[in-house]
């Protein structure tokens, strides 16, 4: 069975994935591997097709990123872009670039569809050895993938075809009309919300034997379900419904806990751990996949390789054609820290949590508050989320599975820790999506306290050791817009380089009195004299989806190409 696996796997791959920019841009032809119905004949091949779904997530990876950050402020295009690439970085993405191209997502979606008819056909003939439970666990598990696919398309084209899940020939998604974003967002609702006991029934990460988690770690699991169920009612703008969704995982949770708000299964020890184990995962791995809830795995001894480390590398065959902002650069450099006082014998004053273990203490002035020391973030900046190399600065951060090693050809076997990875949820970043919901619902206060607190609670900020953020009085804006402002800059430093970048920008532009802030943001990564043109240019809405691509457009008779694209 496991070899079966194996091989279904690396033929996928073989067909999704490439070694070049070149064939990666080659136009696929439109078909789909589509088991015949009577293929699927025992409970073993219910697991061969529920992988197979997954393996169709990973040539997805090079697009979310791409379209996730080189399009926000925190990455431009460096030597080594193309065309294509390029226009991403510049804000000026066309209609003729292929990675506008959706059908990727739609083979995925396609392979979703058939796999459920065909586990719909094992149970009638294996129902001995592929129970009923069996069944409604793989089906909630695929429905999940379906709609986490449906969300990524509504986030990148916004009004994209709907293919509901009794089509299985991809050739439909040409003769289908484009739906709207809110009715799309409405149906994967649905589903979601169908199959949510059932995917709550599914294993927390932290909860089984280490093995099982190394097996299972790219897998839906009962806190990733709650974190797309949570990020779906976001972009509804259901705000009540997505806090009461995400509120029982928060991963740092310790202030929360304290005043009624919710209970915390997420990270242990309260959720202060050392920042290198969270990115890195080199000690007390077991306990970290409450943070690391769901992302992209790849192997490259079985030949599955992306596309990050080629765009971002300068060298070991990497063409190095994105690489950090200055104003990314300039971000972190002007962090200010807290001064701390070691309770160890090395006479140092500042606690590094990756290099000193000791303990420490914050030193506050007679009102509480921190006193800062050094500027500049110390644990994600510099060698955290980039490096400098040769005179380059790299894209460094969550590229790798280890910290600070890269990539080595040579230790491509199976039990390799430096092949990519890419992640889809991770807790330390979607926490900033829980303090979104929570300041735009009105509780400014208690967002800032668990976003940028000195309290008990282990922030993004306090655990690396960040001053904390206070919302000012007399400042001319309100609390919310100041708090929200604070969200999306610590966003940026939490966050960068992980594909989610640009949908930030455009999910907060979307509301009333926030429309100018994708251009005022992504503009500050341009020269001066540019930046009224980006401004300028991102003020219309239509430029914060992607245009269709221009083949999928003349396929598709009841597809009209968006305004301003034409």
């Amino acid at each position: 069975m496991k070899n079966k696996i194996c091989t279904i796997l690396l033929g996928i791959m073989a067909l999704s994935l490439c070694v070049s920019c070149e064939d990666y841009l080659t136009v696929v032809p439109d078909t789909t591997y589509t088991p015949a119905e009577n293929a699927y004949k025992k409970a073993d091949d219910a697991l061969t097709a529920l992988y197979g779904v997954y393996a169709l997530l990973q040539p997805l990876a090079d697009r979310i990123f791409l379209i996730g950050e080189a399009q926000g402020d925190l990455v431009v295009a460096a030597r080594g872009a193309d065309k294509y690439i390029a226009e991403f970085a510049q804000n000026r993405v066309s209609p003729q670039n292929p990675y506008t191209d959706y059908t990727a997502f739609y083979r995925a979606i396609i392979a979703c569809n058939s796999a459920m008819k065909g586990m719909g056909n094992i149970r009638k003939v294996d129902p001995v050895y592929y129970s009923q439970e069996k069944y409604e666990m793989n089906i909630a598990e695929i429905m999940y993938v379906r709609a986490w696919l449906y969300l990524q398309l509504v986030k990148i084209w916004k009004d994209v075809p709907y293919l509901g899940n009794d089509v299985t020939v991809l050739e439909q998604l040409h003769e289908t009309a484009p739906e709207s974003r809110e009715n799309i967002l409405k149906y994967i609702q649905k589903d979601v919300e169908e199959y949510a006991s059932l995917v709550y029934r599914l294993r927390l990460p932290g909860s089984a034997a280490l093995q099982d988690l190394l097996t299972s770690r790219t897998q839906i699991t009962q806190q990733a379900g709650a974190f797309l169920r949570a990020e779906i009612y976001l972009y509804q703008d259901n705000l009540p419904k997505a806090w009461a969704t995400i509120r029982p995982y928060l991963p740092y949770g310790e202030y929360l806990n304290n005043n009624g708000r919710g209970i915390s299964v997420g990270i242990s020890n309260g959720g202060n751990r050392y920042w290198d184990d969270i990115i890195g995962g080199t000690r007390d791995r077991e306990a970290l996949f409450s943070e690391w809830v769901w992302y992209i795995d790849y192997d490259a001894s079985k030949g599955q390789t992306n596309h990050l480390q080629y765009w971002t590398d300068n060298e070991n065959g990497g063409v190095y054609a994105l690489k950090p902002s200055s104003n990314a650069i300039n971000w972190w450099n002007t962090t200010e820290m807290m001064y701390m006082q070691f309770h160890a014998a090395e006479d140092r004053w500042f606690f590094t949590p990756r290099w000193n273990k000791g303990a420490a203490n914050r030193i506050t002035d007679g009102n509480g508050k921190p006193i800062v020391g050094h500027i500049g973030d110390m644990t994600r900046g510099e060698n955290g989320s980039y490096y400098v190399s040769k005179g380059d600065t790299i894209i460094f951060k969550y590229l790798m599975k280890e910290w600070g090693i890269k990539r080595d050809p040579a230790r491509n076997d199976a039990k390799s820790q430096n092949d990519p990875v890419f992640w889809l949820y991770r807790s330390g970043t979607f926490f900033q999506l829980v303090c979104e919901i929570m300041n735009n619902m009105g509780m400014h206060t208690e967002a800032v306290s668990i976003i940028g607190s000195n309290t008990g609670a282990a922030s993004t900020r306090a655990r690396v050791m960040v001053c904390p953020l206070w919302i000012d009085p007399q400042s001319s804006e309100s609390e919310e817009v100041q708090v929200n402002r604070f969200i999306l800059e610590e966003a940026a430093l939490e966050g960068a380089f992980e594909g989610v970048r640009w949908f930030d920008l455009v999910r907060f532009s979307t509301r009333p009195g926030y429309e100018s802030w994708v251009g005022d943001y992504v503009s500050k990564k341009y020269p001066a004299a540019q930046q009224a043109e980006i401004k300028a240019r991102l003020s219309d809405p239509n430029h914060w989806y992607l245009p269709y691509y221009y083949i999928n457009v003349d396929k598709n008779p009841h597809l009209n190409q968006k305004s301003g694209y034409n």
